[in-house]
């Protein structure tokens, strides 16, 4: 059986082979937590903090990304509006939680579990 192709002899051809890079790490939910959070301190600057910590930047705003995700409560920065003023009378003592369209009016006298929970309910809401 012919085809009418000739088949000329094979000759070797040259192959570099790259190597695959670092090995897959596995990091520490603490080293995250750590990482993360320089990423988020004011005037932070992701892309050296990645360097910094041997990761490529877009791993680190996935970790980021994934953080601001997460359903636990947590702290948060604290604005004061009216700095070295006394508080308005009725108003000593309470605290202001503005999220989205809400602002929750909290005592002195309630607990960080009420708070929490009233919290929850309004991300519940929300």
């Amino acid at each position: 059986f012919e085809t009418g192709f000739e088949t000329a002899p094979q000759r070797a051809v040259r192959m570099d082979v790259i190597p695959a890079g670092r090995a897959r790490r596995s990091w520490s939910g603490e080293a995250k937590a750590r990482i993360v959070a320089a990423s988020f301190a004011p005037g932070a600057n992701v892309a050296e903090i990645a360097r910094a910590n041997d990761i490529i930047p877009q791993q680190l705003y996935r970790w980021r990304h994934l953080c601001r995700k997460t359903d636990s409560l947590g702290f948060v920065p604290v604005v004061v509006d009216q700095a070295g003023g006394p508080a308005p009378v009725g108003l000593a003592g309470e605290i202001v939680i503005r999220t989205g369209a809400i602002s929750i009016h909290v005592p002195g006298s309630v607990t960080a579990e009420h708070i929490e929970r009233v919290l929850a309910a309004a991300r519940r809401l929300a």
